[in-house]
């Protein structure tokens, strides 16, 4: 369904504070206070915004791109990836941007993204290996459930194998 032009520059609009808010002063990230004072402002901005596309979605579900643009479609899926307090609502969005994955109407790589960060955050096993753990100082994907897989799955998705996506969080 498409969203109104105003819907449209408040999502566009909440997407690039999400962005800006998580701008981090890399000079001062091992400073505990700034790192967690910069994490309170964000999860204040991340609940404020799914309230707001939590109103959206109910009336009229996730924004297809073919209605309603690439950059409308992201800005909705960025939020709904910071939504971690909302698992829920998360798992509303990923069961309605599985219907429009046919049609194309949703980018795959999103999906992707949304499908392992919902099963992250239940604590269960991901497809894609998009969410990492740092662990041993390095990126690692978080538990996987077709290691073996894992490659196939991601080209799928149009995600990029995971050693190249591994060695970008080293750059």
């Amino acid at each position: 369904m498409p969203y109104t032009q105003n819907e449209k520059l408040d999502l566009v609009k909440r997407y690039k504070n999400d962005q800006e808010i998580q701008q981090y002063d890399l000079k001062r990230l091992g400073d505990k206070k700034y790192f967690d004072s910069i994490n309170k402002v964000a999860e204040i901005v991340f609940q404020e915004n799914t309230k707001i596309i939590k109103e959206y979605f109910k009336n009229k579900q996730f924004p297809g791109i073919k209605e309603n643009g690439k950059e409308v479609a992201l800005s909705f899926w960025v939020i709904v990836q910071h939504s971690d307090h909302d698992i829920v609502f998360q798992q509303q969005v990923l069961k309605s941007m599985r219907k429009k994955l046919k049609s194309k109407d949703v980018s795959r790589r999103n999906y992707a993204y949304l499908y392992d960060r919902v099963a992250k955050n239940k604590k269960q096993k991901q497809l894609y290996g998009t969410q990492v753990v740092w662990d041993t100082g390095f990126p690692v994907p978080y538990s996987l459930k077709e290691p073996e897989k894992l490659n196939r799955l991601r080209k799928g998705m149009d995600l990029e194998p995971i050693e190249e996506y591994l060695s970008s969080f080293l750059k």
